[in-house]
């Protein structure tokens, strides 16, 4: 045995943990493409792109100044059906601005990101509101309290690499290079395995195949000697008796 066949031999192994890592394998590749279908879904209905419950936002301004700076990617723990209970005065909340959040209005719709300073608080019409500011020295507080069914979530922290990463992600390009090219290269690289397998079963199907023909062949000839033996000995036998009966 040479020493490609020897170490060719150590690194086979046992079927159980070949179809255990294939499994594996094809668990990760399944979660992968789950999670990027996930978020293009929501994005195409038009809802706030979420993964296990968690969002990012954008930080456009520098009304959370030194706590969150512009460019920054805060990571929101999504609350559905906000209550009183879910948030309290300092937490960081991300939130959709009401009519009269700014004197144009230029916001109303968009995703603010302020702390609270005062509430849950109920008015007299029953519905519970915050009051938000941001906290930047120079901020000033919001105009309008913010309904509780206005808020997205609970801002948990940063990252700078989430930043970094959700930044580029937002380009064209940067969606191509970290999404599209590895899913790409994940499945042409499974498609490249599947094909080197069936190749390899095709080639063991012919070898067999071969085997077989050979043995077929073997036997035939093997046959055919024993024939020809049989004729040889019956044509010896039929000339000693001929032989015989001339002497007599």
């Amino acid at each position: 045995m040479t020493r490609m066949e020897q170490c060719k031999k150590k690194i086979v192994l046992p079927r159980w943990l070949e179809i255990t890592l294939k499994i594996v394998e094809w668990s990760i590749i399944l979660f992968i493409v789950g999670c990027f279908l996930t978020l293009v879904a929501q994005r195409m209905v038009g809802e706030t792109p979420s993964l296990f419950g968690y969002t990012t936002y954008s930080v456009l301004t520098d009304s959370m100044e030194p706590t969150y700076n512009v460019g920054d990617v805060v990571v929101c723990k999504r609350i559905k059906n906000v209550t009183k209970d879910d948030v309290a005065v300092g937490d960081v909340i991300s939130f959709i601005a009401p009519k009269g959040f700014n004197k144009n209005d230029a916001l109303v719709g968009h995703t603010i990101t302020h702390r609270i300073w005062e509430g849950p608080y109920q008015d007299e019409d029953g519905q519970w509101y915050v009051r938000t500011i941001g906290d930047n020295v120079a901020a000033i507080q919001d105009t309008v309290p913010i309904p509780l069914e206005n808020i997205q979530g609970v801002v948990v922290g940063s990252s700078p690499i989430i930043s970094k990463l959700a930044n580029f992600l937002s380009k064209w390009y940067g969606f191509v290079v970290l999404i599209v090219i590895p899913l790409l290269c994940v499945l042409a690289w499974q498609i490249i395995v599947l094909a080197k397998q069936g190749a390899k079963e095709r080639m063991e199907e012919i070898k067999k195949n071969q085997v077989l023909m050979i043995e077929r062949q073997v036997q035939q000839d093997l046959e055919e000697e024993i024939k020809r033996k049989a004729v040889e000995e019956y044509i010896k036998q039929q000339k000693t008796k001929e032989n015989n009966g001339s002497n007599t």
